[in-house]
């Protein structure tokens, strides 16, 4: 027994629509085309009906690596935010007691350095394995 007797939800037409898009964005429909199933779908009460709009169009590939790869961890920030709220608060008591000799430097670049190679070698390595082909 197939779905294509089961209504469609209005998050289901939004998935379709985003898929539209995309094979709009890829040149693969045009406008009109474009227009014309986005009027299909919203029109579309069940799946059976919505199968039919995405037929002719190459189904959608995941791509883990390249979504994430140029982004920055989520552990490297959580490692670099406290380095950089005390060392703006070295810099604020640096000021308000007469901005004489910078003694900040001596917290904020050991601890910069320290924090450096732990940052540049996980995200090297974070790249090499969203580059690498999945196996």
């Amino acid at each position: 027994m197939g779905n294509e007797h089961v209504r469609a939800s209005d998050a289901d037409r939004e998935k379709i629509v985003e898929r539209l898009r995309t094979a709009m964005n890829e040149g693969r429909l045009n406008l009109a085309e474009f227009d014309d199933r986005v009027q299909q779908v919203y029109t579309a009460r069940t799946y059976g009906e919505l199968s039919p709009i995405l037929s002719d169009l190459p189904a959608v590939r995941d791509q883990p690596g390249a979504a994430r790869a140029g982004r920055v961890p989520p552990w490297v920030l959580i490692m670099w935010t406290p380095w950089v709220f005390v060392n703006i608060l070295c810099v604020v008591i640096w000021l308000a007691t007469g901005a004489g000799y910078f003694w900040p430097f001596w917290v904020e670049v050991p601890w910069g350095l320290a924090l450096c190679i732990p940052t540049v070698i996980g995200i090297t390595v974070a790249r090499n394995q969203a580059q690498r082909p999945p196996e």
